[in-house]
């Protein structure tokens, strides 16, 4: 599998052509953000590439040695044939030497809106969790988004306050103290 750190002209198509359309608005950052964010060295973007083309990709927040999930996914035609397994467990073995943990923000089936929505969210789950990462326990309402904070095992795995001390940390680093306490809620 050929994992490389995409360009920023890369990261600027996969946003207008993938992000907008793989997740949910409301988890959506501006690209100006991400931009922002990328530049002062807090981010990384990394694509799964063949023959040229990016087949899947992962962008994360980093802070020192935390790094938080921001976005995961696969081609939509190439979804279940087994590249985002064997990314994630690439990424996991490959990209996060300096990290000391690894966090994931993965919507929390039991907000979704309808049956249609809880049965994706609890696939996502399923997913994560059949390529063995763990459940912190903590929970997170981020912008009107309802998530469970999942942990890349790579390491000492962290409790329940623990991941949500370094899921703050995160989100403290990249956002205004006033935006922080009215958008970010760990329980």
């Amino acid at each position: 599998m050929n994992i490389e750190l995409l360009t920023l002209s890369e990261i600027r198509e996969i946003y207008r052509e993938r992000v907008k359309h793989d997740f949910p608005d409301n988890e959506v950052k501006s690209l100006a953000m991400i931009e922002k964010t990328l530049r002062d060295g807090r981010y990384l973007c990394y694509g799964v590439k063949a023959g040229g083309a990016i087949l899947a990709y992962a962008f994360f927040v980093l802070t020192e040695d935390v790094y938080l999930q921001d976005y995961f996914a696969v081609k939509k035609e190439l979804r279940g044939t087994g590249i985002g397994s064997s990314f994630l467990k690439e990424l996991g073995s490959s990209c996060f030497r300096k990290a000391a943990c690894v966090l994931l923000e993965v919507d929390d089936p039991a907000f979704a809106g309808c049956e249609k929505e809880k049965t994706v969210c609890e696939r996502r789950l399923a997913f994560y969790l059949r390529n063995g990462l763990l459940d912190t326990g903590a929970r997170a309402c981020t912008f009107g988004a309802d998530f469970l904070i999942l942990e890349f095992p790579i390491g000492k795995t962290h409790s329940r306050a623990e991941a949500g001390v370094l899921y703050s940390r995160i989100y403290r680093s990249i956002l205004p103290k006033r935006i922080f306490e009215h958008m970010v809620k760990i329980c």
